[in-house]
């Protein structure tokens, strides 16, 4: 049955429902605990109530077996009619669909598997859904439908419940050893009349009763300090700034940043309390000093090394900036060097900000273990304070991890004159068009003017650090709602095609470790690889896959995946029929796991090594979800099943948009087309699809195979 069928079958259960006197949405129900806590329950405990969300559910005629799980755990139920009277039990088997809410009473005891279950002596319907929930991972291991669809992501995914509550313990230790080291939290305007407070595009907008171009704030910074010049010792503000700039993996527009500001502290008292804190975060929120992140060892143990930034470009580049102040000078000694610095417009980029990119460009992906980046140029920090030993450096800090600038901070500047000198010569480099270069705000001027204490001020992006810790590449994966093209949007122009995170941004603050290309698909071609001898009797496969497929949806699935994977090795002359099987295989073990996939494709894969099947079948069988259970997919094979498997579902939902529902009207090049429609069948992986590159496979030349293959196997897939 397909989704849009089932929904209107759950839809009529609704109406069942309420025509059998029961209500289907409840109010309210009791709970004596969640069920993170009910696991640890002595076996006997009774009189125990737990409400949650069905996930998997199992007849076995007068027996029911089933999983509920809520936000912090899963546990199993059982229903015997023995327990139930028959009316109960029937309405359990019949009317609840996976999905729905339910409460469940009853006494804890243990399967003679020694799972631990629910025995439940009487239950209620809370909440009936009418969409089912996605019957594959991979419907959403695709990253463009878990941030846009973050329930379905939260609801199946474990991993992504634990990493965002790891995201608000790391707040919660951060507000916690800033309050007891005397800082208050305090709240500044998201909307302000002139963007401050940080190099930045800001995002523009209009307020029509004052009739006046407001901005959302880039950062706190100029209010905070605004905060010190009236009497506050120590101050800090956790929450959202906007930047105009472009998103990709490891850039956001909308991000949250803590920014605190301490008086009578230099930079270097704020070093000093810095490592101390992010020391803290790590010990309390990942257990440890030591990380791992894609594979890079990170030590955050001892001191931190301090090198000044003129150091870091003559170490890597051979250019000692002192000795070029004036920006045309500087960049002639860049194309000397033959530096390539890509994306800068050296005729509309100012010096400080060349300096920045030069550094980024040779330094920055080296540094790996943190240390503190000291003494930038002082056009680079126009907020910050001279040096007073070195005129042309800021007494300024940032904190690199793994070419991650995590933390920027510096000893501010309070000299009302000399301010106003640095923002006059960043409002000409705005109006030479460095739209980065800030603006001139005389308000804060004022202020200065009334005299400042000394201070130093430290931000920090939440964000990039979550995504550190939680060993992730792109930060949509640590932002519960991410910024997203609208959808009433995609279809309106040609430019629906250009994915919203195509730009660079050049902000200081958002800058994070590039994705490793092993990581991301190169289109590395890999040569193809026979399956001379499957290892086992076909008619031994078949019987193995009537057993453990019942599903109609699952069982089309298989055969169309099976179909896909012949073609593509009638394409390259390969053993089809072996193909075919590896292809029909793949999710062997799908029913019987259930919604939780990291052991999905490890099982079926055990199961069919047992029975003597070839160990590369079984490989790719176990790496087309490696995503879920960590198999990485090394050859050819892997490669050609998670493509095919993943294509067969953007076929066939194109084919059911048609008027006869039926795969032999589709033309390969409405494939093509939608798969740039994002929102269509957008629990299809269309990063796995594009995985046909890999063994050299235009998508275009896939996409023919695909439906021609699909084709072949249209009675038996029932389209």
């Amino acid at each position: 049955m397909n989704p849009s069928d089932e929904r209107d079958v759950r839809i009529q259960k609704v109406e069942k429902i309420r025509e059998a006197g029961r209500n289907p949405y409840l109010d309210r129900c009791e709970r004596t605990c969640n069920i993170a806590e009910a696991r640890k329950l002595n076996v006997g405990a009774n009189n125990i109530n737990l409400a949650g969300r069905l996930v998997l559910k199992r007849s076995f005629g007068k027996l029911i077996f089933a999983t509920i799980q809520d936000f912090y755990d899963r546990i199993q139920i059982s229903l015997n009619k023995k327990n139930l009277d028959e009316e109960n039990f029937k309405f359990f088997e019949k009317m609840i669909d996976v999905g729905d809410f339910i409460s469940v009473y009853g006494e804890i005891y243990r399967t003679e598997k020694g799972e631990l279950t629910l025995r439940v002596d009487k239950y209620e319907l809370l909440s009936k859904s009418i969409r089912p929930l996605p019957e594959k991972f991979h419907g959403i291991t695709d990253l463009e439908s878990r941030s846009r669809q973050r329930y379905l992501d939260l609801i199946m995914n474990p991993e992504t419940r634990s990493r965002f509550l790891k995201r608000t313990k790391l707040i919660n230790v951060i507000r916690k050893f800033l309050n007891d080291n005397d800082f208050v939290e305090v709240e500044t305007p998201m909307l302000q009349v002139k963007p401050s407070g940080a190099l930045a595009k800001p995002f523009k907008t209009h307020h029509n009763t004052l009739d006046i171009d407001m901005y959302l704030r880039i950062a706190p910074e100029t209010y905070l300090k605004r905060l010190i010049a009236g009497g506050f010792d120590r101050v800090y503000d956790m929450g959202r700034c906007f930047r105009n700039e472009g998103i990709d993996p490891s850039h956001l527009q909308e991000f949250t940043m803590v920014e605190y500001y301490a008086a009578y502290w230099n930079y270097i008292d704020n070093m000093n309390f810095t490592e101390k804190l992010i020391k803290q975060i790590l010990l309390e929120v990942h257990g440890g000093l030591q990380l791992d992140y894609m594979g890079t060892k990170i030590d955050f143990d001892g001191e931190w090394p301090r090198t000044s930034f003129r150091d870091l470009i003559l170490r890597h580049a051979d250019i000692d900036i002192d000795q070029y102040p004036e920006k045309d000078d500087l960049v002639k000694i860049i194309k000397e060097k033959k530096i390539i610095l890509e994306g800068v417009d050296f005729n509309r980029i100012g010096r400080g900000n060349l300096i920045d990119q030069l550094y980024k460009k040779v330094a920055r992906p080296k540094m790996i273990n943190p240390q503190f980046l000291i003494h930038h140029p002082i056009d680079l920090s126009p907020l910050a304070r001279r040096n007073d030993n070195e005129p042309l450096i800021a007494d300024r800090f940032q904190l690199v991890v793994n070419g991650w600038e995590v933390v920027n901070a510096y000893s501010e500047l309070i000299d009302p004159i000399d301010q106003r000198e640095r923002l006059l010569k960043q409002a000409a480099e705005r109006e030479k068009g460095d739209e980065e270069a800030m603006i001139m705000e005389e308000d804060f001027i004022i202020c200065m003017e009334y005299g400042m204490p000394p201070i130093s001020g430290f931000g920090m992006g939440i964000d990039r650090f979550v995504a550190l810790l939680t060993n992730q590449e792109n930060l949509r994966e640590v932002v519960l709602f991410p910024l997203m093209r609208p959808i009433d949007s995609e279809c309106e122009t040609d430019k629906k095609d250009e994915p919203l995170d195509n730009a660079a941004s050049k902000n200081d603050n958002c800058n994070f470790p590039k994705v490793d290309s092993k990581k991301s698909g190169d289109s590395t071609k890999l040569p193809p690889i026979d399956i001379d001898d499957l290892g086992v009797e076909y008619d031994k496969l078949d019987k193995l896959f009537a057993e453990k497929i019942k599903k109609e949806s699952l069982i089309s699935h298989s055969i169309s995946s099976g179909a896909v994977m012949k073609g593509i090795a009638k394409k390259f002359g390969l053993n089809e029929q072996n193909y075919y099987y590896t292809g029909l295989l793949h999710d062997i073990d799908l029913d019987e796991i259930g919604p939780v996939m990291d052991k999905h494709g490890l099982i079926g894969g055990d199961w069919l090594s047992k029975l003597g099947v070839n160990e590369l079948v079984v490989q790719a069988i176990k790496s087309h979800n490696e995503e879920g259970n960590g198999t990485v997919r090394t050859n050819f094979i892997d490669f050609a099943l998670t493509a095919a498997e993943s294509l067969t579902g953007l076929i066939a939902a194109t084919a059911k948009v048609y008027p006869d529902k039926k795969v032999a009207g589709v033309k390969p090049k409405s494939v093509v087309k939608r798969m740039k429609e994002k929102l269509f069948a957008a629990n299809v992986s269309r990063e796995n699809i594009l995985l046909c590159e890999k063994i050299g496979l235009t998508l275009e030349e896939f996409v023919e195979i695909g439906v021609d293959s699909m084709k072949e196997v249209a009675d038996q897939i029932g389209l």
